[in-house]
């Protein structure tokens, strides 16, 4: 009987989870946090009580994301039948669109229903919005007559407006219940203790997540048009509430440790026209100051840079963050050890101090980048690369670059000064390694004449007004505190060239997925005065 009930049910979470996943999309509008009343996001939390340690939310409908890649809604739709297929559900995903709101939400409400299992069994709940309570009525119906086809037993019950349908045998985990709140939610239980919860909070007995300040304001910085799905994770609950205490157990205690600033992760992931974004919140707790003194970068420096870049990486205040940070990280003793042998092995190889020296001086904007370099060094086949800082205490930098030039003429490169630049070349081949000269208050360290020229005078096509480039600069995150974006279009020509066949070789799927992404961006910049922001973005090209 077991057995059977078990199959009997295992569609239902199935089914639930993979329409969220296959049909991710909401036209959910934004609303300032003080605006909004519990639950204006994302409605059916007002069932989700405020203790849980996570909560998930599915869009439930993919067309209008799609709409400027239907090519991809087709692949989408396909994938989801197969997996629909899988879990052996009879239910097709219209009959959930009919009468869903924007999205439905699952939520872990009790960590283990059974607390002498080996393994955990977690009481979980699913619920949505209804747009019409005869079709969701109709829906549940139908599940509860597929589960009593394999034996379940349900009983009816009626209590302050919310219909329930208990099932009366199975055990717990497998142990099911049907509810319908009024004419706004509707509910799915995979065992009767959760239900009871989530009518607690429905009726104001118990708090719900959707008046957590946490919780509203990741929802409302995260979940705006356009969403594939929102996932919620209360890292206080995890940490703090003993009953969580064993989802925690298998955590390095040194990473647990790490964490214990943390108090809530959120994540959303979005479909735009160009392409992928998914954006991440860590809230953190104020006591700990985790960013004092960190400002975003001015964004300047990135605005020089060549657009054939193919991989840049921008930051700022070198100097400043690592002073902030050492005291943290040195509070682990092997962590310390290995930063005094770091510093060590750097004075007797250099004769440099690496913090005083070298650090000290990185106070401002800084970029590496590698791009395509006709001019470079043999050796590098037409690969270059640059680095470019920005510095306020000239001097001191021009100190510790000149102990480096000594440093190279001992090992056997040719150093050379004209014009106010300075290069390093192999005895060899007597070409040039490393070029640099100052422009302004930027150190500009290139691979060859040329390209220093192009940064120092912004000559040629920069990378804001250069694709794909172009696009990931212009849609992440401003203030930001710097950028990694990767330009795939120009490194995928690269190897179709030099590659035999270049992405024929692969896989259809990785060969289809390779071809159409453009490019990769990633920024992180400040969300209140106690909040971090992550941002990816993944540029996907519509098909003409």
């Amino acid at each position: 009987m077991q057995a059977q009930l078990h199959r009997g049910f295992r569609p239902l979470s199935l089914t639930l989870l993979a329409l969220g996943g296959a049909w991710l999309v909401g036209a959910c509008q934004r609303k300032a946090p003080e605006a909004q009343l519990p639950g204006d996001i994302l409605p059916e939390t007002v069932l989700v009580p405020q203790s849980v340690p996570m909560v998930l939310a599915f869009a439930t409908n993919p067309e209008a994301a799609f709409s400027t890649h239907p090519d991809l809604l087709a692949q989408w739709e396909t994938w989801t039948s197969e997996a629909l297929a899988e879990t052996g559900s009879e239910f097709p995903r219209e009959d959930i669109q009919n009468w869903a709101g924007e999205q439905f939400t699952m939520a872990v409400v009790v960590p283990n229903l059974v607390p002498t299992a080996s393994e955990p069994i977690p009481g979980i709940l699913f619920g949505a919005s209804t747009r019409n309570t005869d079709l969701s009525g109709q829906f549940l119906a139908q599940v509860r007559q597929q589960a009593e086809a394999e034996g379940a037993n349900f009983e009816r019950r009626q209590e302050q407006g919310v219909t329930l349908h208990v099932q009366t045998n199975g055990d717990p985990g497998e142990q099911w219940v049907t509810a319908e709140f009024g004419n706004r939610f509707v509910a799915v239980a995979n065992d009767p203790s959760v239900m009871q919860q989530a009518v607690a909070v429905y009726r104001g007995e118990a708090e719900s997540i959707s008046r957590s300040e946490r919780f509203r304001s990741a929802a409302a910085e995260l979940y705006t048009d356009g969403a594939l799905a929102f996932a919620y994770l209360n890292f206080e609950t995890l940490q703090d509430n003993p009953e969580w205490g064993g989802w925690m157990e298998e955590v390095d205690p040194a990473a647990l440790k790490s964490l214990k600033p943390i108090r809530s992760l959120a994540m959303a992931a979005h479909w735009q026209e160009q392409g992928l974004r998914v954006r991440m919140l860590t809230q953190t707790d104020p006591e700990a100051n985790l960013q004092a003194g960190l400002q975003p970068a001015r964004g300047e420096l990135i605005q020089r840079l060549p657009g054939n870049a193919l991989t840049v990486i921008s930051t700022q205040q070198i100097a400043q963050r690592w002073q902030a940070l050492l005291p943290k990280l040195e509070e682990d003793p092997l962590v310390k050890e290995s930063l005094e042998e770091l510093r060590a092995e750097f004075r007797a190889s250099t004769q440099l101090d690496l913090e005083q020296d070298v650090l000290a001086w990185m106070d401002g904007e800084l970029a590496l980048l590698v791009a395509p370099d006709a001019q470079a060094h043999p050796l590098l086949q037409g690969m270059g690369a640059a680095l470019v800082i920005e510095s306020s205490q000239k001097d001191k930098a021009n100190t510790a670059l000149a102990q480096l030039d000594q440093l190279a003429q001992e090992s056997g490169a040719r150093v050379t000064e004209a014009n106010g630049q300075v290069i390093w070349a192999d005895s060899l081949f007597n070409q040039p390694l490393l070029i640099r000269a100052w422009e302004g208050n930027y150190l500009i360290i290139t691979s060859s004449t040329g390209a220093l020229q192009t940064i120092a005078q912004r000559q040629g096509n920069l990378l804001p007004q250069t694709e794909p480039l172009k696009t990931l600069y212009d849609q992440l995150h401003k203030p930001n505190y710097g950028y990694f974006l990767l330009n795939w279009q120009g490194i995928r020509t690269l190897l179709e060239a030099a590659l035999p066949g270049g992405l024929a070789t692969l896989d259809p799927e990785a060969q289809d997925l390779l071809t159409r992404i453009d490019g990769l961006g990633v920024t992180s910049y400040p969300v209140g005065g106690h909040g971090l922001g992550l941002e990816f973005l993944v540029t996907v090209p519509a098909k003409p």
